[in-house]
């Protein structure tokens, strides 16, 4: 009796701690804790431009903003020299008919032909009255496609917004920063300025994000080799590169 009466009193704090115990069950000891993702955004890398192919000298590019808060890009691309264009018949016949002297100008003549182009957003509108863009050329160019002609033929043209123009003009052979080479003139974007005077009209279009970027091709030019750390933008009034040409 009195081993029974042992096995009781055991039995019954058995069932007294059970009572105490929480209904739901821990988790097995096979369990790991989840690591929390980090919420922290990550750096986006900045994109790098592609190579320009071997036959680019150099690419401009620009926003331009018209004084009404219209946006355009401009874009110039720069060719290597070469000793015939693709449309050599015609653009010698241009070139004799709207620059007296070119043929003597230059030892070695070789041809630098660019591609200006001038884009818009969707259903935006350009006015040419308020927002006139001139662009640089070397040397004499003969221009043809979506421009106008400004002061001068055989000189800097003023861009159609949207549009696009190609420019071709001799210069001279051999090393691009010799007298004549393509180095030493200038190129790129900028407001006009009135005839007679060298500072633009005040009201003007503005210009922003002003880059080039230099091809493999241009290499051989120390002059051209500190363009892409020297702009000329004139506050905000130009994006243009190189000489005074």
């Amino acid at each position: 009796m009195r081993r029974l009466g042992l096995l009781a009193v055991i039995v019954a704090a058995v069932f007294a701690l059970a009572a105490c115990a929480p209904t739901t069950s821990a988790p097995t000891s096979s369990a790991k804790p989840t690591r929390t993702a980090d919420a922290r955004p990550t750096a986006t890398p900045t994109p790098t431009a592609s190579a320009l192919p071997a036959d680019v000298l150099f690419r401009i590019t620009a926003t331009a903003t018209a004084p009404d808060g219209t946006t355009a890009a401009l874009t110039e691309i720069v060719h290597v020299p070469v000793d015939t264009t693709e449309h050599q018949t015609g653009d010698e016949a241009q070139l004799d008919n709207e620059c007296d002297g070119w043929r003597q100008a230059f030892s070695g003549t070789q041809f630098l032909v660019a591609n200006v182009t001038t884009t818009l957003p969707g259903g935006a509108d350009w006015s040419d009255a308020d927002g006139q863009i001139a662009v640089d050329m070397a040397a004499y160019p003969v221009w043809s496609g979506d421009q106008k002609p400004y002061q001068a033929l055989c000189a800097t043209a003023l861009a159609v917004v949207p549009g696009s123009a190609r420019a071709v003009s001799p210069v001279a052979g051999g090393k691009p920063d010799a007298d004549g080479g393509w180095a030493v003139f200038r190129y790129g974007f900028g407001v006009p300025t009135p005839s007679g005077t060298a500072t633009p009209a005040p009201g003007g279009v503005v210009f922003s994000h002003c880059r080039i970027q230099m091809g493999s091709a241009a290499k051989p030019s120390i002059f051209a080799s500190a363009w892409p750390t020297h702009p000329e933008t004139d506050g905000g009034t130009a994006c243009r590169f190189g000489g005074t040409g």
